[in-house]
């Protein structure tokens, strides 16, 4: 807009000092030449089709000297072109000379130079901004993995915990209750038959006791993270969406593969109520003989691809990362509603 507003300016000087000049001749021809000119320097970006153009042009003024005039107009392509070599063609001017056609040649070549600096301003503001918001997509990214990693640093804390008071009860109390019933053991063989019954009762209340502490211990060693019942309770976080869990994963999953599987369980509902206008959410975990399968579906209809995407992206990025870890892959589509299917591999 800045260009088209001050080559119409300059060209009406232009316009102006031919009629002056030249009181008999073709304005309007040499008027459109210029012009024609003038636009195809716009128009093409290959400099040898410019340079080309150039010197066309630079032969009509030795031809007719009255396309002098409009030098001033492809003046101010020319500086955008060759810099200070723009005022070489300046000395043209004296073969049909015009002190205001001088004057308007100046000034075209300083709207051109205030218009190039103006250009590279933009530029450099344009890729600045650009870095920032790059910047800021990488900290969101960033501060999403700082969040995940906390938790699961939490997790880790915990289940440390869990097993150092397992192997407590297994070092102290087990072994006092094994200790018991060897002694209850020993006491049987030398009791008479009136107190065996007792022995034999508190036999068996020990054994029981030593059982319910090896259930117990092997539940602090083996349950990490309960995938399943994790789903169901942010299933009850969105009460306004319809959701509905197929899980046939088993109980055997090492504890950082479920929580991976959470964390895009997670970030999969949190796009569901921010981006999507859905009422059903339907979530497949599946069990395959060679990988694991995702699946998860709502069936959100007022959305725009390109924004959804956008808005998005930080979360499918996150899960395609997740994919990669286990050699998978992440496919994803809109056909009525919004469905993202994982495959983690097993092994």
């Amino acid at each position: 807009m800045r260009r088209f507003i001050e080559k119409s300016f300059i060209i009406l000087f232009c316009l102006y000092n031919t009629y002056k000049m030249n009181l008999k001749g073709d304005l309007v021809f040499y008027f459109l030449i210029g012009l024609i000119v003038s636009s195809a320097l716009d128009l093409f970006n290959s400099k040898g089709i410019k340079t080309l153009i150039y010197f066309i042009f630079l032969m009509l003024c030795f031809y007719d000297h009255i396309f002098i005039y409009y030098l001033p107009l492809i003046l101010y392509n020319m500086y955008f072109d060759f810099s200070v070599y723009a005022f070489l063609v300046i000395i043209l001017i004296f073969n049909e000379f015009s002190l205001l056609n001088l004057f308007v040649s100046l000034l075209s070549i300083y709207f051109s130079i205030t218009s190039k600096k103006f250009e590279e301003f933009l530029k450099t503001n344009q890729i600045v901004r650009d870095e920032l918001k790059e910047d800021t997509i990488y900290l969101k990214k960033y501060n999403k993995q700082l969040k995940i990693d906390r938790e699961k640093n939490i997790h880790i804390a915990i289940l440390t915990e869990r097993n150092r008071i397992a192997r407590e009860l297994h070092d102290s109390i087990g072994h006092a209750i094994s200790s018991s019933i060897l002694q209850v053991e020993a006491l049987k063989v030398i009791s008479n038959e009136n107190v065996l019954d007792s022995l034999n009762l508190l036999q068996s209340t020990l054994d029981n006791g030593m059982d319910d502490i090896r259930k117990s211990i092997h539940n602090l060693y083996n349950e990490s993270l309960d995938l399943e019942s994790r789903i169901q309770a942010l299933f009850s976080e969105i009460p306004t969406i319809d959701s509905t869990l197929i899980y046939t994963l088993g109980k055997g999953l090492p504890y950082d593969l479920k929580f991976d599987i959470l964390s895009i369980i997670k970030e999969a509902i949190t796009n569901c109520v921010k981006h999507s206008n859905a009422t059903e959410l339907k979530i497949h975990l599946l069990n395959q003989p060679k990988f694991y399968s995702i699946i998860i579906k709502d069936n959100g209809s007022k959305f725009n691809k390109n924004n959804t995407l956008s808005n998005k992206g930080i979360g499918l990025l996150s899960m395609e990362e997740i994919a990669s870890k286990y050699k998978g892959i992440l496919n994803y589509s809109f056909n009525n509603g919004f469905k993202i299917h994982i495959t983690l591999m097993k092994g």
